[in-house]
């Protein structure tokens, strides 16, 4: 088994570090403002980037190398972009995905992420098809591989069902199938990102370890614990399959979440709501950036 060094022999940043970002719709808005201050006031930089739902939004503005988006979007949220409201029936659903589509094909684009050559991103969606999890990778080397359109991938990793339609994608000459979001999946794998050589895994979550799993007597407080659920269970998970790996090899592994619960509406995307859990991101981050410790996990 590998030594673990102290996080005062190497602090957190010092060692190539992936990045792994939680979902949440308008709860993203902290986890924006997070990844915006550790890069513009702490210095940090991260060679992978795996981003679920909410969490594949940010993580393309990083892969992008455009954080300042990231700061534009929570802190001025297009409300109208992400809720137009479009009802169908088959399958059901309630707001347009192609007005996302829209906005965000305005502001990332592939051919900058193919030239920033940041870092490696993955981009977490369910095949509805009974593939299960899919884990596009998206290589910042000449020949890596790069699976298929982004933008649809980060498209399909945010299709909460019943709120947005699956959407559909082929790529790399695949039949076309339909995608949701990668938190109906309770697991994600580490396995790419050990492989390419992180030694520590930092969990961005907008939830904190056992919080928020309990639902409250209220509309938002049933559907709040019901993601939380979601999520909970795929850090979990995730942590468990890859624990005996994490452990031989040295790997640390931290879970950062909000320094007090995120009460907003998870789909309201209110501007007011999202502007102030940015600025929250912004000053949990700095928390973050001084002292790692309470938040290691393994």
């Amino acid at each position: 088994m590998a030594e673990t060094p102290s996080l005062a022999e190497a602090p957190l940043g010092s060692r190539p570090t992936a990045l792994v970002l939680s979902g949440g719709a308008a709860l993203g808005a902290w986890q924006g403002g997070v990844l915006w201050a550790l890069e513009k006031n702490h210095g940090l930089s991260f060679p992978q980037v795996l981003g679920t739902s909410a969490g594949s939004v940010n993580g393309a503005a990083y892969f992008q190398g455009t954080t300042d988006l990231l700061r534009e979007l929570w802190r001025d949220v297009p409300r109208e972009a992400f809720l137009r409201f479009e009802p169908r029936l088959s399958p059901p659903s309630l707001f347009s995905l192609d007005s996302i589509a829209g906005y965000l094909g305005s502001v990332i684009s592939e051919e900058r992420c193919r030239a920033a050559k940041r870092c490696w991103f993955y981009a977490v969606a369910v095949d509805m098809g009974g593939a299960g999890t899919v884990q596009a990778q998206y290589s910042p080397e000449p020949g890596g591989p790069w699976d298929g359109p982004l933008l649809e991938h980060v498209l399909g990793s945010i299709a909460v069902p019943f709120v947005f339609p699956p959407r559909r994608l082929a790529a790399n000459g695949s039949p076309a199938r339909l995608f949701v979001d990668g938190h109906l999946s309770s697991f994600v794998d580490l396995g790419p990102l050990l492989d390419r050589g992180a030694l520590d895994l930092l969990f961005v979550s907008v939830i904190g370890p056992g919080r928020g799993t309990k639902p409250r007597l209220s509309p938002r407080g049933y559907v709040s614990a019901i993601i939380n659920q979601l999520m909970r269970s795929q850090v979990d998970n995730t942590l468990f399959a890859a624990s005996d790996r994490i452990r031989r090899g040295g790997v640390r592994v931290f879970e950062f979440g909000p320094s007090r619960p995120l009460d907003i509406s998870v789909f309201g995307f209110k501007k007011d709501e999202c502007r102030r859990v940015f600025d929250q991101g912004v000053g949990d981050a700095a928390v973050l950036a001084k002292d790692a410790s309470p938040w290691r996990v393994l």
